[in-house]
């Protein structure tokens, strides 16, 4: 049951980088929660960015179709997810608040992310082979 509620819960969490990662490749800066005037460079980075988004939730639900032998690969990604929240305090720190979404973000992945890859890591415990 454990388990299974942490798969759940990291399957959902798969579904915020794929959908939003879409909307930012279709959609571009007019569906960018800040005004960035529609800047070109802005727009490109923005849409080249949504299909790295989009293809780590993709990679997310793969690797828990086999939870077990794709544990490393899970928390990889949990753990990249971290470094972009620790990325995103930083440039809070420097240059203020990003928009509200932004927030959200950044308090998800500072806090609810870690907590559910030491979740993963009790569930999934990763056995490595004896060195010969």
């Amino acid at each position: 049951m454990n388990r299974r509620i942490l798969l759940i819960l990291l399957m959902v969490l798969g579904a915020v980088p794929v959908l939003t990662g879409a909307t930012a490749v279709v959609g571009g800066l007019g569906f960018s929660p800040d005004d960035t005037n529609g800047n070109v460079y802005f727009d490109s980075e923005y849409r080249f960015l949504g299909v790295w988004w989009m293809a780590a939730g993709v990679l997310l639900w793969w690797s828990l179709r086999a939870p077990r032998p794709r544990a490393v690969v899970t928390r990889a990604l949990l753990g990249v997810m971290v470094l972009g929240g620790v990325a995103r305090l930083l440039g809070a720190a420097l240059t203020g608040l990003p928009p509200v979404p932004f927030r959200v973000s950044m308090a998800v992945e500072l806090l609810v992310i870690p907590a559910l890859l030491v979740w993963h890591r009790r569930a999934y415990p990763v056995v490595r082979p004896p060195v010969a």
